[in-house]
Formats: C-alpha cells, sequence, structure tokens
C-alpha cells in the first residue's frame, strides 16, 4: 500500500494516484488516503477500482466537560463523492467546507435527515357546519326567526344528503350542482329550486369568505328559473269589500283590511301588539319587520285605520281580557295571534296581493317613488336614500296614508269617502 505525505490536491494529482492492490493473503482490498494541506480533513480515499472524496473531522456535541470543553463525540468520515464527479479541485474545497461548518455544529451529515412534518390538514367546512355559521351570523344581525326557519326547512327538504360533504367538493362539482337545481325544478318548481340555490350561495360565499382558497361558488353555474312577480291585484274594490265583509270572524275582516289599506307584509300584521299602537299619534311601531330590528320603523295610520284599530282594540278586550297583547288575536293558534293557516279564504286574493294593490293605489294617487318606499319600508336607494329618515316624515307621511285610505274608500264606495269601516256594498 502506498504511504502519501499530505499534499495540496488537485485534480491533476488525484488522477495520477495509482488504484490501491488487494492483500494477496486475504485478497483485502488495501485502499489508501491523502490528505489536503489547504482544508484540514479533507482527503482523498484510493479503492481499487474508484476514488473519492472525503472529509474526515472529530463531532462535538454543545455540551462541555468540567474544564469547559466541547464533548467529543467521535470521529466522523463523511463522503463528499467520487473523484470523477468534480470538475475542480475548488469545487471539493468548497463542498468539503460546508460539510466542516456542519460537523462543526454538531449535525452529523451521515446521519439521515429526519423527514419534515407534514403540514397540518387545512379545516374543511361541510355544507352542515357552513351552514350552521351562515344562520349563526344571521341570528346575530338579527335576522326574523322565519327566515332562518325557511333556510332550515331548504336544507332539510332538499340538501339534507349534502350534510357532510366538504364545501371544497361542492365547489368542484358545479354540474352535480346544477343537476340539483334541475332536479327540483322538476320536482318541486322553479321557485323552490331558486330558493335552494340562493341558500346554497349564501353560505358557500359566507365560508368564502373564511376558507380564501375555495373554489368560485358552484351556482355560477346554474341557470336560474324566471320567476314571474305576482301580478295579481285587487282590481274590482267592491267585490274585495263584500268578500271580507262577508267573512265570519271580526278579527280576521279587520286583518285583510288592514293589509290593504298599509300594504304591511303578513307576518308583521299578524305579529302586530297592543302595545307597540299610538292611535293618539297616528302610529303603529313595527320593531321587528322584514330584515330585523335595524329595519323597525313606525308605520303611519290614517283616520280611517284609527278608527278601525280603536273599535278593534276594544272588541279585543271584551272577547280576550284587557291584558291580551295582540292586535289581531286567536284563540286557535298555538302564537296567540293570527297565522297565514288562519287567514286562507276562497274568494280572496292571496295576502301578499294586497301589497301590490296597495303600491298600486298609492302611485294612483301621485305619491312619488320614495314616498312609497318609505311607506311600504323598502330599502331606499343610493347615497340620498341613507339621508332620508322616515322617523322624521311623520306627519307628511299620515297624510299621504291618507290620500290612499280615501282614494281606496272610493274605489269600494262610488267615490263617497268617509263611511263606516263596517259598510257592506
Amino acid at each position: 500500500m502506498p504511504t502519501f505525505a499530505p499534499t495540496k490536491l488537485t485534480i491533476r494529482f488525484v488522477e495520477n494516484l495509482p488504484h490501491a492492490e488487494r492483500d494477496p493473503t486475504s485478497g483485502r482490498v488495501l485502499s489508501y488516503s491523502v490528505r489536503d494541506t489547504l482544508v484540514p480533513g479533507l482527503m482523498v480515499v484510493v479503492n481499487a477500482n474508484s476514488k473519492s472524496f472525503a472529509v474526515q473531522r472529530d463531532l462535538y456535541s454543545e455540551e462541555r466537560d468540567a474544564q469547559g470543553r466541547r464533548v467529543k463525540l467521535g470521529t466522523r468520515r463523511v463522503r463528499l463523492g467520487d473523484a470523477k464527479g468534480f470538475l475542480s479541485i475548488e469545487a471539493v474545497r468548497a463542498k468539503a467546507q460546508e460539510v466542516i461548518n456542519q460537523l462543526r455544529a454538531g449535525i452529523d451529515p451521515n446521519k439521515p435527515a429526519e423527514p419534515e412534518a407534514l403540514p397540518e390538514p387545512k379545516k374543511e367546512f361541510t355544507f352542515a357546519q357552513a351552514l350552521d355559521s351562515y344562520i349563526d351570523r344571521c341570528e346575530r344581525k338579527a335576522r326574523r326567526p322565519s327566515t332562518v326557519l325557511g333556510y332550515r326547512n331548504l336544507f332539510e327538504r332538499y340538501l339534507k344528503d349534502w350534510a357532510d360533504r366538504p364545501l371544497r367538493e361542492i365547489g368542484d362539482d358545479t354540474l352535480g350542482v346544477d343537476e340539483r337545481h334541475r332536479t327540483i325544478t322538476k320536482n318541486n318548481g322553479p321557485v323552490a329550486a331558486n330558493q335552494t340555490m340562493r341558500l346554497v350561495r349564501a353560505v358557500y360565499r359566507h365560508a368564502r369568505r373564511k376558507m380564501r382558497d375555495l373554489p368560485p361558488p358552484p351556482t355560477d353555474a346554474v341557470d336560474f328559473n324566471d320567476e314571474k312577480r305576482r301580478d295579481v291585484i285587487v282590481t274590482d274594490w267592491p267585490a274585495f269589500w263584500a268578500a271580507v265583509q262577508g267573512l265570519r270572524n271580526p278579527v280576521t275582516r279587520d286583518w285583510y283590511l288592514f293589509l290593504a289599506f298599509t300594504g304591511m307584509r303578513r307576518g308583521a300584521a299578524s305579529e302586530a301588539r297592543i302595545e307597540h299602537l299610538d292611535l293618539e299619534n297616528g302610529f303603529l311601531h313595527v320593531p321587528n319587520p322584514k330584515g330585523g330590528p335595524k329595519r323597525a320603523f313606525d308605520l303611519p295610520l290614517s283616520a280611517f285605520l284609527v278608527d278601525m284599530l280603536r273599535q278593534r282594540v276594544k272588541e279585543n278586550a271584551e272577547v280576550f281580557g284587557k291584558d291580551y297583547p295582540w292586535l289581531f288575536p286567536s284563540h286557535t293558534s298555538g302564537k296567540g295571534h293570527l297565522t297565514q293557516s288562519h287567514v286562507r279564504h276562497a274568494g280572496l286574493v292571496n295576502p301578499h296581493a294586497l301589497r301590490h294593490s296597495y303600491a298600486t293605489a298609492a302611485a294612483a294617487v301621485g305619491l312619488d317613488p320614495f314616498t312609497i318606499k318609505l311607506l311600504l319600508n323598502h330599502q331606499l336607494p343610493g347615497v340620498t336614500g341613507g339621508y332620508i329618515h322616515g322617523s322624521a316624515l311623520g306627519a307628511t307621511l299620515r297624510e299621504a296614508q291618507g290620500r290612499v285610505s280615501a282614494y281606496l274608500l272610493g274605489q269600494i264606495h262610488g267615490n263617497v269617502l268617509a263611511l263606516p269601516r263596517r259598510a257592506v256594498a
């Protein structure tokens, strides 16, 4: 086995080194090495058929002994690679220095690197979880309980099998979402299908604000059905008056007339309470209309409405007791007041059609669109709309309400504007 003193290694020097021989007795390869004088620890290792560069240094831990010296962990030899793989000795020395720095830091390059910890899986919303989060938001924003119940009903009827589906999967399944819309349209009608997809869109957009990497809303692929606005309104007011007066229940009669002469939504009208009625100033406070408490408003009352409601309060006290809270009470309702199931009568239009009829009458007497919107408690459009406060227009709105009532009474009774409310055509 040849012996070489440490020398300044070069590529040519390494190429010229003779390969190691084998021991004639044992056949073992008599490998040898030559150290570099410029980088302590760098060497070339020569075997029978190969030559490779390596670094051999002592490995120390960060701990120190009683004399303050770092504790030696042993000697490590780190193979840098086959000598033929290096084009220059400078590249060898650079790599050797990297290894030496690791050894000095207590890092053993021969030790397999620990696998990188896998990132925690992203939290995924299922549709049911996203729906719960959306409904929680609606409740915090004081949406009407009936609105929230409607969301739950849509989910139970049309989307329950999606409860455990990840939103990401639904987002990628645009064809499946569109198919669900078409199936509901076929089996349950276009309105139910559109309402269901609006719920899916609202829930998905709510979740997407929290999970920014969700795909675009899958409802973008849905061709929503055309929905015709109800075009049924009262055109024969004398016939409507006669039909209402023909009802046996006086509370129901007044409820229908109240809707016709105010355009109020049937749910809010049914839940009207006597404590919110101010007959002296001609207002009914509506604390929780569609849109929740933030949309609360004072409904102006015409003289006709004040007279009708004063009589209604008097009759309620006689029949239901003085402390009964509801303006339109019912002994047969679990809620204590009229509900939609109590007010379905043949020959009468859908209660919501009275809202359309009222708006048409308000336009007929020349009320401007802003005033009509305030009377109906619609959101006023634009920046200017945000500056207009109906609560400051009490006298103006009562006067406008009086004009609508006068018009309707005129239609009902042949332009005789001041008739008792229980008169029968």
